[in-house]
């Protein structure tokens, strides 16, 4: 079996992990929260998908280690739990992120670590993702405001944000292939 296929966790690629989680929560809260401010309440989920699977990719990219997409979509969303990002705050929102990473993980293992295969675990990924918020505000948020608004247009934003996923992750790989991959740390931490 391949290193890269293989649960091979280190201290160094624990704590990447952690730095990729808190910079992709970083990035989407600022940038969620300037879309918010500019265009109202539940405007920043499609703009922040992408930004987020960027990130996210290249960290697995990064990492290479079975399990990483279950650790670090986990852990951020852990970081988002008093946040509006995902609904309503509360802590429902980790099974968001161990679902949604499992999802990932799978895919790409299924897949073979292909070249296709991190843009497709993205955008099923992030389809899964609005459906579970959906499923949870439905579940935990039945009196949620815009519930009916979200029942009505998910039909639209499971496959935008299939499509905004592949996107993230075919853009999360080129980024990692072309400017990251030949870098000596990047080889010392796959070592």
């Amino acid at each position: 079996m391949d290193t890269s296929t293989r649960l091979n966790w280190t201290k160094k690629r624990f704590f990447v992990t952690l730095v990729f989680a808190a910079t992709t929560f970083a990035a989407s809260f600022v940038l969620g929260s300037g879309i918010t401010l500019a265009f109202g309440s539940g405007t920043s989920g499609v703009a922040t998908i992408i930004i987020t699977t960027v990130l996210i990719v290249i960290g697995g990219r990064v990492v290479e280690t079975r399990g990483y997409f279950l650790v670090a979509v986990t852990l951020f969303t852990v970081l988002a739990i008093p946040t509006s990002m995902f609904g309503p705050p509360g802590p429902h929102k980790v099974i968001i992120g161990v679902l949604t990473g499992l999802v990932y993980d799978v895919i790409w293992d299924v897949t073979g670590r292909k070249r296709l295969s991190l843009p497709s675990a993205a955008a099923v990924s992030t389809a899964v993702s609005i459906l579970l918020i959906y499923g949870l505000i439905v579940m935990f948020f039945p009196e949620y405001p815009k519930l009916e608004t979200l029942h009505r247009l998910l039909k639209y934003l499971v496959p935008a944000y299939g499509v905004l996923g592949f996107f993230g992750g075919m853009l999360g790989q080129w980024i990692y292939e072309k400017n990251l991959a030949h870098l000596s740390a990047i080889k010392m931490l796959k070592e």
